[in-house]
């Protein structure tokens, strides 16, 4: 586009050298002209005229001086011609867009009929609003096609699996499985994370390598493993054969279906409904009333303060144990208690090899920027909802919470690359059980999602989105070949 914008300026720059010759081609200015036309401007309709040669050159009858062929001077107003290259340049990409039109395509907004939506937060949460990207605000239309094509499991290539199999609202926006199941029963290398809170993530995945819910939504649909070997252009035509997201399109971004938004409409359903709050501790921290005093037992009390948090100025319970203890805060914080940030616990570290399962954050940092620290190294996880959301750590190998302190309390499983806040805790019996009734706490209600009717193909049925709540069955061998292919991994 930049050289065909200068060759249009040279030509401008040279206009008058030109005309002197008349050396144009016939060639036709679309109108109308711009407005206040002056004197030797075209009117709407003149033509100028254009050559790559120059005029040629006769002597006359009689032997005397050449003759030099003389053609009216016709002026060009610069402005209509500036007009022109950026009418080219604006319109070429409505056609053909760049990169492709199945990952984007430029909106028609006259075609767009949606409405803003507003959510409120749950108890305990920051505001949303502000969490929601500027390129991809809230609204009622596209929160409802994110949650069909949430539950759609036609993005999959043989149409078994959907973004719910494993993230199913049901089962704490988890599959509770060890390692997640996908497309002929493939069994990946990590657990699925919950949705929930997601809307507060600085990035996506295990190990960070999305950077925004957006980003995360074009994973798995081109993961081999999660939903089959199949690129973007295959699934945005297979959606574009069904008429109602077609339509929906249409009315939410004033487009054709297209990888871009897909990503958006999934990304603004999982932030405007995936969100626990309003626990009993949220109850306890923010209520100012008597009553919300007794929002936690004794037994979460004392988990709280081991955990890292102190209890109420109004609160005349005496804990009786060491603030922190546990440590948890110093990587669970927040109102989402999470730091958003890459812990090495030594999950995975496998002595007598000397190396780990699964590479973690190390594995995704670009070469130049690799950190040994990052080896074995995994995002924290909210422990909101926690109840709901085993089996525990990257690759589901703690069953229990009690597991999961019995593994801190040792001090997670030493390695080079430990991370330096990992150390023994030296809790007693009792103490570990007041942390576990601290983590039921966190608690909230449960969000419960109708599921939705999803639009019939182009053999006029409609599938019904409970049937890939069910992953399928795994096969007799699988999982991952090597934790350095990352095309393998999951979440």
């Amino acid at each position: 586009m930049k050289s065909r914008s200068r060759s249009y300026l040279t030509l401008l720059a040279c206009l008058p050298t030109l005309m002197i010759f008349g050396c144009f081609e016939t060639k036709e200015f679309p109108s109308p002209a711009p407005p206040n036309l002056k004197p030797n401007q075209p009117s709407p309709g003149q033509t100028v005229a254009k050559s790559e040669h120059a005029p040629e050159v006769k002597g006359d009858s009689k032997g005397g001086k050449p003759e030099v062929p003389v053609t009216p001077v016709r002026t060009v107003d610069p402005k209509q011609l500036i007009d022109v290259v950026s009418g080219d340049v604006k319109g070429g990409e409505s056609k053909n867009p760049t990169p492709t039109n199945f990952l984007w395509l430029p909106a028609d907004k006259t075609h767009v009929k949606d409405e803003p939506l507003v959510v409120t937060s749950p108890l305990g949460l920051s505001p949303i609003a502000s969490f929601s990207p500027a390129s991809n605000p809230l609204t009622k239309g596209k929160v409802e096609l994110g949650k069909q094509l949430y539950f759609d499991a036609r993005i999959s290539k043989d149409t078994t699996v959907s973004c719910a199999t494993c993230h199913n609202p049901e089962k704490g926006w988890t599959d509770q499985l060890k390692t997640s199941i996908g497309i002929k029963g493939q069994v990946g290398g990590r657990n699925a994370p919950t949705v929930l809170n997601s809307v507060f993530g600085r990035t996506m995945f295990w190990d960070g390598r999305a950077p925004s819910l957006e980003g995360q939504a074009q994973g798995p649909p081109q993961n081999p493993i999660e939903m089959g070997d199949q690129d973007y252009k295959q699934i945005i035509e297979r959606l574009r054969t069904i008429p109602g997201y077609r339509e929906q399109f249409q009315k939410v971004f004033g487009t054709d279906v297209t990888l871009d938004g897909v990503a958006k409409a999934i990304a603004a359903f999982e932030r405007a409904t995936a969100l626990t709050g309003n626990s009993a501790y949220d109850q306890y921290a923010m209520g100012d009333s008597p009553e919300s005093l007794k929002a936690m037992s004794d037994s979460a009390k004392r988990g709280m303060v081991l955990f890292g948090l102190r209890l109420r100025t109004d609160d005349e319970f005496k804990a009786g144990v060491p603030l922190k203890k546990a440590g948890c805060t110093s990587c669970h914080a927040g109102a989402n208690f999470s730091d958003e940030e890459f812990h090495n616990l030594g999950v995975g570290w496998i002595e007598k090899d000397g190396k780990f399962a699964d590479l973690g954050r190390f594995a995704i940092e670009p070469i130049g920027a690799k950190n040994e620290k990052s080896v074995g190294a995994f995002k924290t996880p909210t422990v909101r909802d926690v109840t709901r959301t085993g089996p525990y750590m990257h690759d589901g190998s703690e069953t229990t919470l009690a597991g999961v302190i019995d593994f801190y309390d040792k001090g997670g499983n030493p390695n080079p690359s430990l991370d330096k806040d990992i150390q023994p805790l030296k809790l007693t019996p009792s103490e570990k059980a007041d942390l576990v009734e601290f983590m039921k706490s966190l608690t909230g209600a449960e969000v419960k999602v109708a599921l939705p009717t999803l639009p019939p193909g182009a053999d006029g049925k409609s599938p019904d989105p409970r049937a890939a709540l069910t992953p399928p069955s795994p096969p007799k061998k699988a999982g991952l070949d090597s934790p350095h292919t990352m095309i393998g991994l999951r979440y």
